[in-house]
């Protein structure tokens, strides 16, 4: 868990100092904060978390207009982001603007810690599952490139012996083979030796 880096991006200190102390007591260590969405992107593009806690209304970049841009980036589309919204009058049309916006859940507050905690290890997961399936992948891309170079080596030995096989030391006068020991061989004899005719 300690591994695990969570930012938790919203304008009220008190929700940051809540989310983050909810976290601490589950032994999340790596914990950053922001309190505007601006920062909020900049930081990510300096050094991208695992998940996003991220609250919906804020001043200037919003949270609808954050998880947008992250979602839209190749680099961070992958990262998890919980919605986070307080009162529940807004709570329908929230959820359904943070969906259409990328979000993977989504908190109304006031905050119940098990919930939350569970919607932290569901998102977390996801991360974790996408972390080993990206790392499966760039694995067997490198296989598969070493066993094209493989082929690539074999396919070269192969046309090399052909090469080499179709010299074949004829006299032109009486149409024997030469074999390696110098010997002359009936063109019968020679290709029955080294062939399966």
């Amino acid at each position: 868990m300690d591994k695990k880096k969570i930012l938790i991006v919203d304008d009220d200190a008190i929700t940051q100092k809540l989310l983050k102390g909810l976290l601490e007591k589950q032994g999340y260590k790596k914990i950053m904060l922001s309190n505007s969405g601006g920062q909020a992107l900049e930081l990510i593009k300096k050094d991208p978390p695992d998940l996003v806690l991220l609250d919906v209304f804020m001043p200037g970049i919003d949270g609808y207009e954050v998880c947008t841009r992250l979602k839209a980036d190749s680099s961070t589309s992958h990262i998890p982001i919980i919605m986070v919204t307080g009162g529940a009058v807004q709570a329908d049309e929230a959820i359904e603007k943070s969906f259409n916006a990328g979000a993977t859940d989504f908190i109304t507050k006031p905050i119940s810690g098990i919930e939350f905690l569970a919607r932290i290890k569901s998102g977390l997961t996801i991360k974790n599952n996408h972390d080993l399936l990206a790392d499966e992948l760039k694995r067997r891309k490198l296989a598969e490139k070493e066993k094209e170079k493989l082929i690539k080596k074999l396919e070269q030995a192969l046309s090399e012996i052909k090469s080499l096989k179709g010299i074949v030391p004829i006299c032109s006068h009486c149409k024997k083979i030469r074999d390696d020991k110098g010997f002359w061989n009936n063109l019968e004899a020679y290709i029955q030796a080294h062939s399966e005719a």
